[in-house]
């Protein structure tokens, strides 16, 4: 919705921290699991629990309990930094 198809093309198949942080928030708007959000994200379980650690201290993602289910959910924060992140990627289009 904000930010999917504003992504730069960088050298290699590296993507940057940004892009990754706007794509699990992105994901993340509705609510979603953790497993389905390490395959949407193209991340290893690793590499999604390091992201998760920043964006929980930062209050970006939340916790939520739907249905005896654990789910991951965008904040108020996290939406305004997806915002704030469309609108620079405008900038360098």
């Amino acid at each position: 919705m904000f930010c999917r198809n504003l992504l730069p093309q960088f050298k290699g198949n590296r993507r940057d921290q940004f892009i990754i942080i706007s794509h699990i928030l992105s994901f993340a708007i509705n609510g979603v699991k953790k497993t389905e959000l390490m395959y949407k994200a193209g991340l290893s379980s690793a590499q999604l629990h390091k992201y998760m650690r920043l964006l929980f201290s930062s209050k970006l993602l939340e916790l939520s309990n739907h249905k005896k289910r654990t789910i991951y959910v965008t904040t108020a924060k996290g939406k305004d930094f997806l915002e704030t992140f469309s609108e620079l990627a405008k900038l360098l289009d």
